[in-house]
């Protein structure tokens, strides 16, 4: 074995030995609840209402840091109600709320992909321009509200 095949072998050694790998952001995603136990539509909504993260039944945040070396990391928390009785609900409540509740799920993961896609971006951008980076997904996170009725149009509704 010899010539030009085992040329090409050593070239693309080369090549892959000395590349480093790009390392991808480390993405960490966590799950919080509240507690609601009404057991119609009207208790729920309030109950949901006042006890969900800043007044909304379910709330993403996102928080993306990176290091002076450009390590990218990016901490999404979601945070849900559940209900601590659901066989005290109505069996069409119950459909009804465990359809919202996934749903729900549905829109926030999307807002958590927005906090992950930025860290992605920021380390596609060598970390230059983050805090630019953050913005621009600040402003699709609140678009993305407005444009779904914070998911009223997405199924995110309770009867």
């Amino acid at each position: 074995m010899g010539g030009p095949r085992l040329a090409l072998i050593v070239v693309l050694a080369s090549w892959f030995i000395g590349t480093t790998a790009l390392a991808a952001p480390k993405v960490t995603e966590k799950m919080k609840t509240y507690a609601v136990d009404a057991t119609t539509a009207v208790g729920l909504k309030q109950q949901m209402r006042n006890r969900g993260p800043k007044g909304y039944w379910g709330y993403t945040a996102w928080f993306v840091r990176w290091s002076a070396a450009c390590k990218v990391q990016v901490e999404v928390t979601y945070t849900m109600p559940r209900h601590i009785n659901p066989a005290a609900m109505p069996p069409k409540l119950r459909k009804s709320f465990d359809t919202m509740v996934a749903n729900l799920m549905t829109h926030e993961r999307q807002h958590g992909q927005h906090g992950i896609d930025a860290a992605y971006e920021i380390d596609r951008a060598n970390c230059i321009g983050g805090q630019a980076i953050i913005k621009k997904y600040n402003r699709i996170d609140i678009e993305f509200d407005r444009r779904t009725n914070h998911g009223g149009r997405d199924g995110v509704v309770l009867n």
